[in-house]
């Protein structure tokens, strides 16, 4: 008997426990909402050859589209607030080497895109600094199940210490291939249900990459406001509010995938979650920024591994 195409591609077996949804639409209207935004930046590359300036008309569109407001009018403060936000964050555009959008239109679609986390997560009030992060008790150490070999993924703590960026430029020089040029994650921590669904999508990813004997690399779980707020000076298009800030995204290397031949195998799996509404993913293009939807969060915290100390909720 023939699997489903969710099995094939690597994306969560039908008939699991799916958990309660808490908030967010419903699968059917996410793919409408992304076929709806790939029509709205399409209006924008074709406009003019000013893209920035023909934001303030296609957002007019984007207002009037239903498929876009059935997302949108869920965002804290409704489609309204969300289309001024992103209006501001086109207006202040800027080429920069270190940003995920190379133009406006590719910062349009990162944004819009990104409004589906809003509406998932945006209640939930975000970490604010170093200390809100350090002191949450939602948060697990990844450095304990590191060390337990219970991670089914790999990731590097970003540092501006000596001894860490000279480990780094030197893995860079002298054995580029052997792991991404990400500078790390902010914090090595995260929720429960986040590590329960990176460590399912790793070893999916590593069945579907086989012969491949590599490990799925994520650059980025948890972020503070303050530094999403220091990276945005840096000329990052780390826009706010994020998933990152209340701990429910992760951003997962792909150019270092595609470098070994392999991203194809993850992007396929990732397309599974998102079509079967575990995820909502989005192609930043060095990464692959992924949120988990509200209605699986319960079910990958009670999979995530058991480590010391305390977990709140998911």
């Amino acid at each position: 008997m023939e699997e489903p195409r969710e099995q094939e591609r690597g994306g969560p077996v039908r008939g699991e426990q799916r958990g309660t949804a808490t908030a967010g639409p419903p699968p059917p209207d996410l793919a409408g909402y992304r076929g709806a935004v790939d029509e709205v930046v399409r209006h924008l590359r074709d406009g003019t050859a000013d893209p920035g300036r023909a934001a303030g008309p296609v957002l007019a569109r984007a207002a009037a589209t239903p498929e876009l407001r059935a997302v949108l009018d869920r965002v804290p403060g409704g489609a309204d607030v969300a289309l001024e936000r992103i209006t501001r964050q086109l207006s202040g555009f800027r080429p920069n080497p270190r940003s995920n959008a190379t133009n406006p239109a590719t910062l349009l679609r990162i944004a819009l895109l990104q409004q589906i986390d809003v509406a998932w997560w945006g209640s939930v009030p975000p970490f604010a600094d170093d200390e809100a992060v350090r002191r949450s008790p939602q948060l697990t150490a990844l450095a304990p199940l590191r060390r337990q070999h219970r991670l089914a993924f790999r990731y590097r703590l970003g540092t501006t210490a000596l001894p860490g960026r000279a480990r780094n430029y030197a893995v860079r020089r002298w054995s580029p291939d052997r792991e991404p040029r990400s500078s790390g994650l902010s914090y090595p921590l995260a929720r429960p249900a986040m590590v329960g669904l990176l460590n399912e999508v790793a070893g999916r990813f590593a069945a579907a990459a086989r012969p491949w004997r590599g490990t799925m690399w994520v650059n980025c779980i948890v972020r503070s406001t303050a530094v999403q707020q220091r990276l945005q000076q840096l000329g990052y298009s780390a826009l706010l509010p994020s998933a990152h800030c209340t701990g429910h995204a992760a951003d997962i290397e792909m150019a270092w995938l595609r470098r070994h031949g392999v991203a194809p195998a993850l992007e396929d799996v990732l397309t599974a979650y998102r079509d079967d509404g575990v995820l909502n993913v989005i192609d930043e293009g060095q990464a692959w920024h992924v949120c988990l939807s509200p209605a699986h969060a319960g079910r990958y915290a009670a999979a995530a591994p058991a480590a010391p100390g305390t977990w709140g909720p998911a």
